[in-house]
């Protein structure tokens, strides 16, 4: 056959030269004609499917490509020919790969090396391993991620290629610093610099400066991996290479962000986007795309963030990449959790899962479990949250990817922990604290450290809560990190005054204060006047109390705060209750709500919360308690704070039982009542307080069986609870009930309850 005028040859040809032109579209046109006029051949044939396998890869049509790739290795195995099989079985390998098909696209590498070895094409052989490496690392299966590439390392050198040698060595770098594994990860792009340096490639130099920057990120060694960036930058520049000056940009953007300086990140990630849209690079662009929307999700610009997280899942649908999309829904979810849209959040994760598990993405699985965990915890779906949490935690233990397992861990930790559940939260916080040990990892050391004790105090074990306060604050100190400081004092202070150890609270509580004062924190300072108000409460020392709950209302006053304000009225109100002054603990608590009172409040004075049926008397100066009990209440209504109001209706109903006005407690009490239910987070400990306030109140106007069917409404949403606090109402619920039934003349359930 004459080849130089068969039709399909002379097509065929000019096809293959618009296609190394660089004109794609053209080639696919004159390329698919051949292939309709036909030939005979076999191996034109299937040269021409390798040509639009190559010019569609170009275009990004990602599907076509596969198509022919595949007819390609169909006519190779026809021919027996082992080395276009070989090419064949690269290139589907790379298609899947950049489709997120990780399962074929390992598939088609393995086949790819068996036959390179097969016909001792020892390049071949070398881009089969490093491919391999790649889908390994991405799946998260890095022992064999790091075994493959470092075959590829001693092939490489066998064949003398030290470029590519320096390149693999900076795979096996990458892999180690997935793995946790820093100092081998640094000696790795080390040498990668070194070898780069040797040949005079600075591209490759410039490569290995990027990976040195990316580990140190891991280590949050943010200034050093800056200067690597800036390394990166200035090369970039010299070469004027775009793509790379992009990366750099990248680098860049992602450290000023980790620094928390998002005015500065933003900047970079819109070089990124500007180099992106200049090199016109679709994929770099998503990228630019994502980096800057999660910026300004950090910034609370959330509508401008779902617009960039929008445009890169269009950009990942164009170039039909599966694992972008899975990205881009993530992060769209993330910025409806932060704009408090649980449910869209959930609907997005949900579809960010579909793919992880479509592309077996095992590490992108692991994390969207966690993000639809916290969306599912936010909306009171606690069943949901902790199945997601468990299943976040279960996958990172299998990718033994221990970072992401603490997070897990802590997460778990603090779901239970809102439910009150302080005991199961204590086993996660345990082992979160033995894996940040392991991680070297000091900063979530202090974090476990924190969390323990508040578990441990709630639950009433205040020795132990000293014991992991202590920690905190040593962690704290050697991080000098003050505002940490600060608040392990104040939990250490909280703890010593549980124990009754009033003047170690008193001293702790000033060490929290002056460090508040030298951070110019004015929450702090609020809350740390507001601590040694409630030491002083404990020390019997009322006056000196409310001149300290004073400073701390004209401090929320300057702040112009109003739930500072509040909180300042409501510890007024409680200190003149203690004085008896009661018209005047009335008119602060009807301002204001003891919500946001520091933790330490209710804690600390916690018995002034359940009015005990034999104290009331009026007495007092009552036009001063009513003014503070009035100030509560009204700005609580003003902010629309319903747990808030809920709260000054108790106190207000306190302070009426003091003055024996018991009509106008139960109204207040049912008020309590009525605002408990109206919590979108059902709050147990809250309606619990409400009914054992009704059942006080009713058994003082002497109607004993509406306050025996109130306090056992107490005693039942008292089950719900397993803190120390809830162990102590249901104590005395059960004697309250008992002097019901003694009243009543039932003397056998008298005697069980008080038994109880």
């Amino acid at each position: 056959m004459r080849l130089d005028k068969s039709p399909f040859v002379i097509i065929s040809v000019i096809g293959q030269e618009l296609l190394a032109a660089g004109h794609y579209s053209a080639a696919v046109v004159v390329l698919e004609a051949a292939l309709k006029i036909g030939t005979c051949s076999l191996k034109l044939r299937g040269s021409v499917f390798s040509a639009l396998s190559s010019a569609y890869w170009a275009l990004n049509s990602l599907d076509k490509a596969v198509s022919y790739m595949q007819q390609d290795l169909s006519v190779a195995k026809s021919l027996g020919d082992i080395a276009g099989e070989c090419r064949a079985h690269g290139n589907l390998g790379s298609a899947y790969f950049s489709k997120g098909n990780f399962k074929e696209a390992l598939t088609s590498h393995r086949y790819q090396l068996v036959l390179a070895m097969k016909c001792k094409d020892t390049q071949a052989a070398a881009s089969a391993l490093t491919s391999l490496g790649h889908v390994y690392t991405a799946i998260g299966d890095f022992p064999n991620a790091l075994a493959s590439h470092k075959q590829c390392v001693q092939l490489v050198k066998q064949m003398g290629d030290k470029l590519q040698e320096a390149r693999e060595i900076g795979n096996v770098g990458a892999v180690y610093l997935a793995m946790g594994d820093f100092d081998s990860a640094v000696d790795c792009h080390m040498e990668h610099l070194r070898i780069a340096k040797q040949l005079s490639n600075k591209v490759e130099e410039a490569r290995a400066y990027s990976n040195l920057g990316s580990s140190h990120h891991y280590k949050r060694n943010f200034d050093q991996a800056i200067a690597f960036h800036n390394h990166v930058l200035r090369i970039a520049q010299e070469l004027g290479d775009r793509t790379i000056e992009a990366r750099a940009y990248a680098g860049l953007g992602h450290a000023a962000r980790c620094l928390g300086d998002y005015t500065q990140a933003q900047k970079w990630h819109e070089k990124q986007l500007d180099m992106a849209l200049t090199t016109k690079d679709k994929v770099a662009e998503g990228r630019a795309c994502s980096n800057l929307g999660i910026v300004y999700q950090l910034m609370g610009n959330h509508d401008a963030a779902l617009k960039l997280h929008q445009a890169h899942l269009s950009i990942a649908r164009l170039q039909q990449d599966r694992a972008g999309m899975g990205r881009a829904y993530g992060n769209i979810g993330n910025a409806y959790s932060a704009m408090g849209y649980y449910e869209q959040a959930i609907k997005y994760h949900k579809q960010e899962l579909t793919i992880s598990k479509e592309v077996n993405d095992r590490m992108s699985e692991a994390s969207t479990h966690g993000n639809l965990a916290v969306a599912y915890q936010a909306l009171g779906m606690h069943e949901m949250a902790l199945l997601h949490y468990h299943s976040h935690l279960n996958i990172a233990r299998e990718l033994k990817d221990t970072a992401g397992e603490a997070c897990a861990l802590l997460n778990l930790g603090n779901c239970h922990s809102s439910r009150g559940e302080f005991a199961q939260a204590v086993q996660y916080y345990e082992q979160y604290l033995m894996l940040s040990q392991e991680l070297h990892d000091t900063e979530g050391e202090a974090k476990a450290c924190h969390f323990l004790g508040y578990a441990h105090y709630c639950l009433g074990n205040f020795k132990e809560a000293i014991r992991y306060y202590d920690q905190d604050l040593a962690l704290a100190k050697d991080l000098q990190d003050r505002k940490s400081m600060g608040r392990a004092y104040c939990n250490l202070g909280l703890a010593h005054l549980a124990l009754g150890n009033s003047e170690t609270a008193l001293e702790c509580q000033k060490y929290f204060l002056a460090l508040a004062h030298m951070m110019k924190y004015l929450q702090g300072k609020f809350r740390a006047l507001g601590n040694i108000g409630d030491v002083l409460m404990k020390m019997r020392s009322y006056e000196e109390a409310v001149k300290v709950y004073q400073k701390q209302l004209v401090l929320a006053k300057q702040s112009r705060d109003k739930v500072l304000e509040a909180s300042a009225y409501g510890a007024l109100g409680l200190a003149h209750r203690l004085l008896k002054c009661f018209d005047k603990a009335l008119g602060y608590h009807t301002q204001s709500n003891a919500n946001v009172i520091c933790s330490a409040l209710m804690n600390a004075i916690d018995y002034v919360e359940s009015p005990e049926k034999r104290f009331y008397t009026a007495a007092g100066n009552r036009s001063l308690n009513t003014q503070i009990c009035s100030q509560e209440l009204t700005i609580r209504q003003e902010m629309g704070d319903i747990k808030g109001e809920c709260k000054a209706h108790g106190h207000l109903g306190a302070v009426h039982m003091s003055l024996a006005n018991y009509t106008n407690a139960m109204k207040c009490y049912e008020e309590q009542l009525e605002r408990a239910k109206e919590l979108k987070a059902r709050d147990a400990a809250m309606e619990a307080q409400a009914f054992g306030n009704l059942g006080i109140a009713r058994l003082n106007m002497g109607h004993y069986e509406d306050a025996i069917g109130y306090l056992e409404q107490q005693l039942a949403t008292l089950e719900q609870l397993s803190s120390a606090t809830a162990i102590i109402d249901k104590g005395r619920a059960l004697g309250n009930l008992g002097d019901c039934y003694d009243a009543l003349g039932d003397y056998d359930e008298a005697i069980k309850c008080h038994e109880q």
